[in-house]
């Protein structure tokens, strides 16, 4: 059974959903708990004997009509209380079809006539009583009556009025200790549910560990002696002299205040401030809302790649998100020092496009095209996977006359486990493999952009997704990114046409 209140996925004001098997001895169950679900959401007594007689009628005719459903097999229903005074059930049916010109029309003026009569009940208590069929996905049934009065009220959380004219707050900032480990869990979840990609962050004994470890350092900002937000610095073994810039968090009731605004001049103080043995710390902002972003920059971070379809939407904890697909992230780069890189090599083609956003992020260097012909028989790859992300990463270590094939090869088998996105890493600190596009295009790679790994060796990006991307719910702030999303837009057309010979 699944339960939301006040869920920004829709405009509605009620929404709560349960399963039973196709078995009508689970109708008594079904029909018990949705009118209790009914009454919860503030409808009226009549209504609400209405629409569990239409709900009744309708589940007893789908249950019989699938007498061979396999045990797995769920009927799902799910009631929500629009904001129009709408209440509305949809059942998901994967049944028989339901061919409505088939039902046979009932005779209200003969009382022995019970052909029909359940959609004569049905649909005749309700405003609306529909049959979708979605194709392979079954049927879906609609229930819609509008409410003559609604008693429902959404209740108010305690402390999240988010009123900026309350009276001003003090907050402090500090580097967490392995004693805040609870408190983070408990910020992590008020911010993004469980949907945040990293796991330390939801057990308290694997983050007390990493902070005692110093492999994360997380800057939190506190208001009368409570955790209220957060922000952490991680650091992984592969890349020693670059670390990643993540979990920005503010409670819930807290995002209207100061508070990050304290954490993020911290954020920027410790940065600034960082270790010798760190030449950058890296960042990836999401684009479905530009908040991240905005963040970035003021933490001193430049865009200079985007991963597509990286990650899994996350459950930003009352806040509106534009897309339910996979996330495409910005990644965003802010160096400790200046890169060496005298030359950056990548091909022609996304010179224009690269050459401001390199500037912008701190390089002095020429880009050229420069490209070299493999010389070993065989290329060594480093492959780095995110199951929980359905992501993985290509890392071309050692370039060999193979290293197309030895690419297609892995990006086949890590989609066959189900990886959603395939990000290709090629080295740009040299001279680049001869047509290069063209090479990754063969696997339907298209280019993203550079990601620095230290100050002398960053990696041209290139992407391979398993769906297709919505360029137009990809929202940008930096006027240089933009050019580069549009840019990226031309080659994955291209690489969508097929090839005319």
């Amino acid at each position: 059974m699944t339960t939301n209140d006040n869920t920004d996925m829709v405009n509605f004001e009620f929404s709560v959903g349960m399963e039973i098997p196709y078995e009508i001895r689970f109708l008594g169950l079904a029909l018990e708990c949705m009118t209790e679900f009914f009454v919860g959401a503030g409808c009226v007594s009549k209504e609400s004997k209405e629409l569990r007689l239409a709900l009744e009628e309708t589940l007893a005719f789908l249950i019989r009509s699938y007498p061979g459903s396999e045990s797995w097999e769920r009927i799902r229903m799910e009631f929500q209380l629009q904001t129009d005074s709408i209440a509305e059930i949809s059942i998901t049916n994967a049944g028989p079809p339901v061919h409505l010109d088939r039902i046979p029309k009932h005779n209200p003026e003969n009382p022995e006539d019970s052909d029909g009569l359940w959609y004569f009940l049905a649909s005749k208590v309700v405003d609306e009583l529909s049959f979708k069929n979605q194709g392979k996905n079954g049927w879906l049934v609609i229930i819609r009556k509008s409410l003559s009065e609604v008693l429902f009220e959404n209740r108010t959380p305690a402390n999240d009025s988010g009123d900026i004219s309350a009276p001003k707050r003090s907050f402090t900032t500090r580097l967490a200790v392995p004693d805040d480990a609870a408190a983070l869990v408990d910020l992590t979840y008020d911010t993004y549910r469980y949907s945040y990609p990293s796991d330390d962050f939801y057990h308290v004994s694997k983050l007390r560990q990493a902070l005692e470890n110093r492999e994360i350092i997380s800057i939190v900002v506190e208001s009368e002696g409570a955790l209220v937000g957060n922000s952490s610095l991680a650091f992984f073994p592969e890349t020693p002299r670059c670390g990643y810039s993540g979990s920005l968090m503010v409670k819930r009731s807290f995002r209207q205040s100061r508070a990050i605004l304290y954490l993020l001049k911290e954020v920027k103080k410790y940065i600034s401030n960082s270790s010798e043995e760190i030449d950058l710390y890296y960042a990836t902002t999401v684009t479905t809302h530009t908040g991240s972003q905005k963040a970035g920059v003021k933490t001193g971070f430049s865009p200079l790649a985007l991963l597509f379809s990286i990650c899994t939407e996350v459950d930003l904890r009352g806040m509106k998100v534009s897309s339910n697909d996979r996330i495409t992230f910005l990644l965003c780069v802010c160096f400790t020092s200046s890169p060496k890189m005298p030359v950056v090599y990548l091909p022609e083609r996304h010179h224009a496009v690269m050459s401001g956003l390199l500037a912008q992020a701190g390089y002095n260097s020429i880009l050229s095209c420069e490209e070299v012909a493999p010389v070993d028989a065989h290329s060594g790859l480093a492959v780095t996977e995110d199951d929980g992300e359905s992501c993985a990463y290509i890392e071309l270590s050692r370039l060999g006359l193979d290293f197309v094939e030895r690419i297609q090869k892995r990006i086949f088998g890590l989609k066959a486990k189900g990886m959603q996105a395939v990000i290709v890493l090629i080295p740009a600190w040299r001279p680049i493999p001869p047509a290069l596009d063209q090479e990754m295009a063969r696997l339907n790679a298209f280019f993203g952009g550079i990601k620095p790994v230290s100050a002398e060796e960053c990696y041209l990006v290139y992407c391979t997704l398993s769906r297709t991307v919505d360029f137009d719910k990809i929202r940008i702030v930096d006027p240089l990114a933009e050019n580069l999303k549009e840019h990226c837009r031309i080659l994955y057309q291209e690489v969508l046409v097929e090839d005319p010979e």
